[in-house]
């Protein structure tokens, strides 16, 4: 009995043992910097007249702070749920070349596609970037639990700071919560610097802040996808030429 016990956990697909540690990660800046960002959204979703229970169930839904924005900013224009939900799946786009990034370091032998479906659904910046920075340092079978578990924790405390701050909104100065809210997209940037393994893809991010000017005057309401693509053609062209390294 005990060598057919020795058998099966040997052969058990994902070292849980890293769900737990990814739980205890939740410590770590990058979480506790998104958790304060939606500190500040619930204070947002507050004035755009959301209530409680639609804000508990919209963060761990949607799960990504600029979808939420749009989602709460549509609301509070009053405008028609087909659009409030197209901008919102357009917004989401983005996580697609992450989630394509991600599929690489969590699958192992025995992955199943629910397992991938389930990782996927979970993606967002912090973790996808929390990942990828300690994927070198995760035996294989341990990034997928790990994953799970951090993106996990932070959802579940960022719901909760939402919805604390939702009740008691009225008591924090306006300038507060914006501040804590712009504090996401400061990160953001600063954790793709990080965990860029090559120098195209900070040329890509260099370039991106280059043309947001431009693109906002071009197109105001575009200019953050007008930049994206353009910098990111730039810098592909970039690779062609150069030739990979």
């Amino acid at each position: 009995m005990s060598s057919q016990s020795t058998h099966d956990k040997s052969q058990a697909v994902y070292d849980w043992s890293w769900f737990r540690r990814g739980v205890l990660s939740f410590g770590t800046l990058p979480s506790l910097v998104l958790t304060s960002a939606f500190i500040g959204f619930g204070g947002l979703a507050r004035d755009a007249g959301v209530s409680l229970g639609q804000l508990i169930f919209m963060v761990p839904v949607v799960w990504a702070l600029p979808s939420h924005l749009i989602l709460v900013a549509g609301i509070a224009a009053d405008a028609s749920m087909l659009a409030i939900a197209l901008a919102v799946s357009l917004a989401s786009l983005r996580m697609l070349p992450m989630v394509m990034a991600l599929v690489p370091e969590v699958r192992v032998p025995g992955t199943k596609r629910w397992h991938l479906l389930m990782a996927s659904n979970l993606v967002a910046i912090t973790a996808w970037v929390n990942l990828m920075q300690r994927s070198d340092k995760i035996p294989p079978r341990g990034r997928l639990p790990y994953f799970v578990g951090f993106a996990l924790s932070v959802m579940v405390m960022s719901t909760l700071a939402a919805a604390l701050v939702h009740q008691l909104a009225g008591s924090f100065p306006p300038y507060f919560m914006a501040f804590l809210t712009f504090l996401t997209p400061l990160y953001f940037a600063t954790s793709l610097w990080n965990a860029s393994r090559y120098s195209v893809e900070r040329l890509a991010l260099v370039c991106g802040f280059w043309l947001l000017p431009a693109a906002r005057f071009v197109a105001p309401d575009f200019a953050i996808l007008l930049a994206g693509i353009g910098a990111g053609l730039f810098s592909f062209g970039v690779y062609l030429l150069r030739g990979p390294r």
